[in-house]
């Protein structure tokens, strides 16, 4: 489900508030007029049972919000409310009625669930209908007051846009922090880089409701140019990437690593009034607007499209393009985009991580069941090859005493026998356990300091002899840690500790205190939420002098 029907269904489900204001909303209308018998000074009994029958009505839709029957669908009930209100107007005092007030909250309600588009058409028909109702009802004979006739439909239409601002803003921001939830839920590692990427570009494609989703990147290991997409009418196509030419990279990686630009190609009828060119840029590191933008207004032939840098792990570099013909892109959406690349980014990195972690130990098993192999099994087939081989040559030399020799060749053939069903029943019932994480954990603390360059200690007090799914989890509490001093400190040394005693595996991921930088309380939920799923704990120490300490106890 896209962000923006996750918000449309949360605002569904206030219509029980929306149907109570509205009910009480006609109440104090009817108290009103009852208050002030002046009003209304036409049509008396008719207004007030047209009122009353509103009553009535806004009771009965309250009804049925509370128990989730909907009696009338819910992007038509603010077009019903405005018409209950311009009956009431016209059977009442006019464009002085008191239920000229009434229509904005119409405008509220169509502004806060749909947006500024129906908020603006409400409030466009609400003011029409004031001056068309104002104007019929100006009795005959007397002076036209335009100026009084236009300032109720002005206030409206005014007061109505600013709602309808409002209201788009809101929904805006709600869908915002329902995109920056969602990025949360790409942190499962089964996915892959791959996967997590993909469903990253779908989302902000299908967020902006832009046509084309583009991310070039380039690894600075190899140089390679790769580019994912995804539009329309191939979401799936961002979980593929392929290799670029190094013209078309250089010509979408041409600008600054750490420059942002919006630009947009306008028709070439309005050459003549917008002679410059359609683009601007921001420096996001600074977070300030560059004088000069740069010459990238024709890099893609779209209406409009945004483009910010993309880094991750310290080995690819690029950039992130959305291109829209229904819209256009401000300096909001700059920022935005940068807080969301900033938080997928180390899930990213942490998957990259695992990923290579798990290649690591998957090499590392079949190195062991290699060896195993050649020791175990394939040395007993070469001494039987050998022994049949001598057996063949006697017999051809005319030796036929060789009946003691295939006793040896049969006894030599059950022990290979019983190897191998040995090794068959290690492999199904003590194969689960790893003996070299201590060796996996190093290179992959290797592996992160020279990513990241923080400098990993890793240490084991006791000797590690652990089952392999408790050993995956082991890895990935360690990576999750190693990922939380790279995105949450500024530590430059980190030190993970290891012991099995007791019965228990207990893991200690430290890291120092950088110079200058104050130590702060948090709790990693993650590490956390997986120790307790193993039946373990996790428990955190910080000290301004020592740095923090995590410490996860695991039985094993």
């Amino acid at each position: 489900m896209s962000a923006r029907s996750k918000v449309l269904c949360s605002i569904r489900e206030t219509g029980h508030m929306i149907a109570a204001m509205r009910l009480v909303l006609a109440t104090s209308g009817l108290l009103v007029i009852y208050i002030d018998p002046s009003e209304p000074d036409r049509w008396v009994a008719l207004a007030y049972a047209t009122l009353i029958l509103y009553i009535v009505y806004s009771a009965v839709l309250c009804a049925s919000a509370w128990r989730h029957i909907p009696l009338v669908p819910t992007t038509i009930t603010h077009w019903v409310d405005v018409g209950w209100y311009a009956v009431l107007i016209s059977l009442s005092s006019g464009t002085n009625s008191v239920f000229c007030f009434f229509f904005f909250f119409a405008i509220m309600i169509a502004s806060f669930q749909w947006g500024l588009r129906s908020g603006l058409r409400v409030a466009c028909v609400s003011a029409t209908l004031s001056f068309s109702i104002g104007f019929a009802t100006t009795p005959a004979g007397a002076e036209l007051e335009l100026n009084r006739l236009l300032l109720q439909p002005f206030s409206l239409f005014l007061l109505g846009y600013m709602i309808a601002n409002w209201g788009e803003s809101e929904l805006t921001l709600k869908r915002r922090l329902t995109l920056l939830k969602d990025i949360n839920t790409l942190s499962n590692p089964r996915f892959g880089v791959d996967r997590t990427l993909g469903t990253l570009m779908e989302k902000l494609r299908a967020f902006y409701d832009a046509d084309l989703c583009l991310l070039v990147t380039t690894d600075l290991w190899t140089s390679e140019h790769r580019m994912r997409r995804v539009d329309r009418r191939d979401p799936e196509a961002a979980t593929r990437s392929e290799p670029i030419a190094e013209n078309l990279a250089s010509l979408l990686l041409m600008l600054s690593t750490t420059q942002a630009v919006i630009a947009r190609n306008r028709p070439r009828l309005w050459q003549w009034w917008y002679p410059e060119a359609s683009g601007h840029a921001y420096d996001v590191a600074a977070g300030k607007r560059i004088a000069v933008p740069p010459p990238v207004s024709g890099v893609l032939a779209a209406k409009a499209f945004i483009t910010v840098p993309f880094y991750c792990a310290r080995e690819t570099i690029g950039r992130l393009y959305l291109t829209a013909s229904r819209r256009a892109f401000d300096t909001e959406d700059v920022d935005f985009l940068s807080q969301v690349l900033e938080q997928a980014i180390p899930t990213i990195e942490t998957i990259q991580l695992v990923d290579r972690l798990a290649s690591t130990a998957a090499e590392a098993e079949r190195q062991r069941i290699a060896c195993d192999l050649h020791d175990s099994v394939l040395q007993p087939y070469v001494g039987l090859r050998l022994g049949l081989a001598a057996l063949s040559h006697k017999y051809t030399m005319g030796d036929t005493d060789i009946g003691e020799d295939l006793k040896q060749l049969c006894a030599m053939t059950d022990i290979g026998i019983s190897d191998l069903r040995c090794y068959m029943s290690d492999l199904k019932e003590h194969g689960t356990c790893v003996e070299n994480l201590l060796s996996l954990v190093q290179h992959f603390a290797e592996r992160f300091a020279k990513t990241t360059g923080i400098a990993v200690h890793v240490e084991a007090k006791t000797p590690m002899s652990v089952p392999d799914r408790l050993a995956a989890q082991a890895c990935q509490i360690i990576a999750e840690g190693l990922s939380n001093v790279r995105r949450h400190t500024t530590s430059t040394r980190a030190t993970i500790s290891m012991a099995c005693s007791n019965g228990h595996l207990t893991l200690w991921i430290a890291n120092d205190v950088a110079a200058g930088a104050a130590s702060t309380h948090f709790c990693p939920r993650s590490i956390t939420e997986r120790a307790a799923a193993l039946g373990g704990c996790a428990r955190v120490e910080q000290s301004a002098t020592n740095g923090t300490l995590v410490e996860v106890t695991i039985p094993l």
